[in-house]
């Protein structure tokens, strides 16, 4: 337990050390866009990259990749459907931050180093899932929604652009490569592996220089929304799996874990991409990673 709690406690000091280090003028709130540049095209490519090395493509399993990508497309539909007649940078708010989680850069450490290889296997299926819009599909949608048809470009044009983002594009590759039993050469798992351990280390240190303490009555409530529907759709996964499917105790208990991620690092990357409100979302990004450092310890106790 206390190894649980030190994970989660150095989660929150960086994201509390970066922002030391904004409000001491070393970095500055602007920093946070150049690290977000890098998570997208570098670092989150390569967790992804490496969260494939041992995986097995294994047919009686797509339960759990379905529940992961169910669950995000029902809270991206439901954060579009709250956000209908909000402002443009509420609209980015609601849609890149309902649906979508942190899964391997925060709770996937969690896992593995506590509930140990089938916790491991079905935390990442659950992230398969939740890739397919966490990646970039809820960015293209969310860009839809809010812009229309950039420059002219019909639908199918504006949602082939997902595939311009690494991460999305590298998914959708291993994916195939694993369906079809490909085994790309350890060398390339290994270059990975030396960069896939900085993505947390940025998106959290992002999430610092984008924080900012915000009081207002409307910031308060949107952060709220998001976070009360979010934590609500994490207790009826949790509680359904854990309690009425038959995979065996510890991929049960994998997942009603996971089902407690805060939001995505990515959709910080997103919101800065599509010049949203930088502040707000670094407050719901925080607010979500305090409570998951307190949920997810516990329920790994407990359950």
């Amino acid at each position: 337990m206390l190894d649980v709690l030190l994970r989660a406690l150095f989660f929150f000091g960086m994201v509390a050390l970066a922002y030391a280090l904004k409000k001491a003028g070393v970095l500055r709130k602007e920093d946070a866009e150049s690290l977000g540049r890098v998570i997208m095209n570098i670092t989150l490519p390569a967790a992804i990259l490496v969260s494939f090395r041992t995986y097995v493509f294994d047919l009686s399993m797509l339960l759990l990749t379905a529940a992961g990508f169910l669950s995000t497309v029902f809270m991206f539909i439901l954060g579009y459907l709250i956000s209908l007649g909000k402002n443009r940078n509420e609209r980015i708010f609601y849609m890149l931050n309902m649906g979508a989680y942190n899964i391997g850069n925060f709770t996937l450490p969690f896992v593995s180093g506590f509930l140990g290889a089938a916790g491991t296997v079905a935390t990442c299926l659950f992230d398969m899932g939740n890739a397919v819009m966490c990646v970039g599909g809820n960015l293209v949608f969310t860009q839809i929604a809010v812009d229309g048809k950039r420059g002219g470009k019909g639908i199918v044009r504006s949602l082939l652009v997902v595939f311009t983002k690494p991460s999305f594009t590298i998914y959708v590759i291993m994916m195939i490569f694993a369906v079809i039993g490909i085994k790309l050469p350890s060398v390339v798992f290994d270059f990975a592996a030396a960069i896939s351990p900085a993505n947390g280390v940025l998106a959290m240190f992002m999430i610092g220089l984008m924080f900012e303490f915000t009081f207002d009555r409307k910031s308060m409530r949107e952060v709220a929304t998001v976070t009360v529907l979010r934590l609500i759709l994490s207790v009826v996964i949790a509680y359904w799996f854990f309690n009425f499917t038959s995979f065996p105790y510890e991929i049960r208990k994998a997942v009603a874990v996971t089902a407690f991620a805060p939001i995505s690092s990515a959709a910080g990357a997103f919101v800065q991409e599509l010049h949203g409100d930088q502040a707000l979302e670094g407050f719901a990004s925080t607010v979500s990673i305090i409570l998951s450092l307190v949920i997810i310890p516990v329920l790994i106790a407990v359950l």
